[in-house]
């Protein structure tokens, strides 16, 4: 018998890791590893360091035959926004949109709102001035935190450049998990000047929010609650379904139709739960509303 101990293989190093970056360059890096295959920005001064780190990125990729990242333009802020959202709706992937500080941000509020309605998940990057200037009611301030904080899921103010590669990791962890939706990062532009080694790996210690994600995740019914579900059911004299977007964001559309069909029970749907279920079916009642 062979006794030598087996060491656990270590994990691959990111590409990219120790090598010294801007901040800006770190965001765009830590969008390209996300997997995202296009971001919606408009320029402006604030998020400028940003904006041509895209173009940098762009460069490199071309150069080495790598996967560059699409920075499409709208016409304003506004539509950046919403054209985000509408890429995350198509394609199941955290939408990313980079806009400026002032008034830039604030073009941004009805998509992230919007988004949160809807359950979208969205980043948005927004530029602010530098970290000296910030409550001085500088060119183009405004207090993202306090404007957003109540319209999105989570805002991040980056003010120590250390943690601006983690803290956009982080911000896709929250957008994709749980209830999807909109998360901002409000970045100085000094922080998106800054220079230091891209790490490749890490997020911010967001410890509470994964211990509610894998409670939730180890949820399951028991034998004697199921049993009672089915009880009811049999009991109900008109059951109905009352199906909204998170079926489809489960993945769940196919078990509700068969529930449906194997127990005779109608379904109605919310805006976003249209296309749970197939709505030329006898038991579809469409959406309420």
């Amino acid at each position: 018998m062979n006794d030598t101990v087996k060491l656990a293989r270590p994990l691959m190093a990111h590409p990219a890791a120790g090598r010294t970056l801007t901040g800006a360059q770190m965001i765009v890096q830590a969008i390209a590893d996300e997997g995202v295959s296009a971001i919606f920005g408009y320029s402006g001064g604030a998020i400028l360091p940003t904006y041509d780190a895209v173009f940098l990125f762009n460069a490199e990729q071309q150069r080495v035959g790598g996967r560059q990242l699409p920075l499409i333009v709208p016409a304003n802020e506004q539509g950046a926004g919403f054209m985000a959202a509408g890429y995350a709706r198509a394609t199941g992937q955290v939408g990313v949109c980079v806009v400026t500080s002032g008034p830039g941000a604030t073009n941004t509020v009805t998509p992230v709102r919007d988004s949160m309605a809807d359950s979208i998940p969205l980043v948005v990057i927004c530029g602010q001035v530098g970290r000296a200037a910030i409550g001085t009611d500088a060119f183009q301030e405004a207090p993202v935190t306090a404007i957003m904080g109540s319209v999105a899921k989570h805002v991040f103010l980056v003010t120590d450049p250390a943690l601006l590669e983690s803290t956009v990791r982080t911000a896709f962890e929250l957008a994709r998990s749980g209830r999807p939706g909109p998360v901002v990062i409000d970045v100085p532009k000094d922080v998106q000047n800054w220079t230091g080694e891209y790490q490749g790996r890490g997020t911010l210690p967001m410890t509470a929010y994964r211990q509610r994600m894998e409670s939730v995740a180890g949820n399951r019914l028991g034998d004697d609650a199921a049993a009672r579900f089915f009880e009811m059911l049999g009991e109900a004299k008109r059951p109905l379904v009352y199906a909204g977007g998170g079926v489809i964001h489960a993945n769940a559309s196919q078990a509700l139709r068969e529930f449906s069909d194997t127990f005779g029970v109608p379904v109605v749907t919310t805006l976003m739960g249209i296309g749970a279920v197939d709505t030329t079916a006898p038991l579809a009642m469409r959406m309420l509303g």
